[in-house]
C-alpha cells in the first residue's frame, strides 16, 4: 500500500511483514528503479549485525521539549495527526558492531580459517558500510541521544507496563525509492491493536530480531552508492575498485515504541545530557516544522547553553 508519512515521504507499505530484498524483487506489483538494477557489483549480502544501542535523533525545537518534559513524547503536531503513535529510534551501529559482524560474515565463508588466514585478512566490510544506517550524521536534526535498547525497554516497561509486560512484534517493511525501512513495534502487553502482527523473533532465518540485549539485523544492501565489488577465492575475501559508482537501495531498522496521547517516557536530566552529543546533519533534511539545520558549532553553542540553563554539571558551586 502506498501512503505518506509524518515527513512527507511516500513509500510502499507492507505491514506485518519484513520483506527480504529478494522478497521484495519477486513482488511484480513493486515499481522501483533501484530495486531491479542488475548492475551493482558483488557486495557483502545478508551480513549479521548485533546491535545493542538506539538512537533518537532531533532538531533544537525537540531538545528544548525533551529537557522540558524530562523525557520523550510525541510532537504535538504528530498527536494531532492520522499518523500512528510512535516514538522512533534507529539501531546505533558502532565500529565493534561492524568489526564483529566482519568476523562472522568471514567465519560464514571459511569457517576453519588458519591463523595464517586471519592474520592476513584485510578489512572488507569498511568498503561498503557507508549508506545513513551507519553515519554518524543524521537527516533528523542535529541532537542525538543515544540509550542501550535494553535500558530503553526496562524505562518503558517500568512506567508504562503492567504485569503483562511488553511486546515486540514485526510491524511493517517500507520500500522508498531508494531505500528499505524495517519497523519493529514495541507495546504493552495489553494494548492488543498489533495482535495480528507476527511476534518478533528470537533468532531464524528472517531479517531482524531480538535477543539478550541486542537487535540482530541481517543487512539486505550495507551501501547507497557501490563503488567497490567483493571477490571471494578459496581462501580469503578482497575487495576492489568498481569501474563506475552504482547507486542502489539501502536499509535500515527502526524500533518504534507505541504511544499513547499524554505518554512521556521519562528519562532523568542527568541520564539525558550524559547520552546525548551533537551530529551533523545530511541530506534529505527531515527536520520537524519550524526547526532549521545548524553547523556543529552552532549546534554545540546550542547544547553548552542548554547546560547553563539547566545547572547541569553543577557540583558544589564549580563545574565538574
Amino acid at each position: 500500500m502506498m501512503r505518506q508519512n509524518a515527513r512527507e515521504c511516500v513509500g510502499t507499505h507492507f505491514e506485518g511483514q519484513h520483506l527480504s530484498l529478494s522478497d521484495l524483487k519477486e513482488n511484480p506489483n513493486i515499481q522501483n528503479d533501484y530495486l531491479y538494477k542488475n548492475n551493482i557489483p558483488a557486495y557483502p549480502e545478508s551480513v549479521e549485525f548485533h546491535v545493542q544501542k538506539v538512537s533518537h535523533v532531533t532538531g533544537k525545537q525537540g531538545l528544548e521539549g525533551i529537557f522540558l518534559n524530562s523525557g520523550f513524547k510525541q510532537p504535538p503536531e504528530m498527536v494531532a495527526s492520522d499518523q500512528p503513535h510512535f516514538l522512533w529510534w534507529a539501531l546505533s551501529v558502532t565500529s565493534d558492531d561492524i568489526s564483529s559482524a566482519e568476523d562472522r560474515f568471514l567465519t560464514s565463508l571459511f569457517p576453519h580459517r588458519s591463523a595464517a588466514q586471519l592474520c592476513n585478512q584485510s578489512p572488507v566490510l569498511e568498503h561498503f558500510t557507508s549508506s545513513k544506517a551507519f553515519q554518524k550524521k543524521s537527516s533528523y536534526g542535529n541532537f542525538c541521544f543515544t540509550f542501550s535498547l535494553k535500558e530503553l525497554l526496562w524505562h518503558y516497561r517500568k512506567q508504562f507496563c503492567d504485569e503483562q509486560g511488553l511486546v515486540l512484534h514485526v510491524y511493517e517493511t517500507v520500500l522508498y525509492p531508494k531505500e528499505i525501512q524495517y519497523t519493529v513495534v514495541v507495546h504493552p502487553g495489553y494494548v492488543h491493536k498489533y495482535d495480528n502482527y507476527p511476534r518478533l523473533p528470537d533468532y531464524g532465518d528472517g531479517v531482524c530480531g531480538y535477543n539478550g540485549g541486542a537487535m540482530w539485523w541481517r543487512c539486505q544492501s550495507p551501501s547507497e552508492a557501490y563503488k567497490n565489488k567483493l571477490e571471494v577465492n578459496d581462501r580469503s575475501v578482497s575487495v576492489s575498485p568498481h569501474h563506475r559508482e552504482e547507486y542502489y537501495v539501502w536499509d535500515h531498522v527502526c524500533v518504534a515504541f507505541h504511544m499513547e496521547p499524554g505518554w512521556v517516557l521519562r528519562v532523568d536530566q542527568d541520564r539525558l545530557f550524559k547520552r546525548l552529543n551533537v551530529c551533523e546533519m545530511c541530506k534529505p533534511y527531515l527536520l520537524r516544522p519550524h526547526d532549521s539545520q545548524l553547523s556543529l558549532h552552532e549546534a554545540e553553542s546550542v547544547l553548552t547553553d542548554l547546560k547553563a540553563r539547566m545547572g547541569w554539571g553543577l557540583k558544589r558551586g564549580g563545574w565538574r
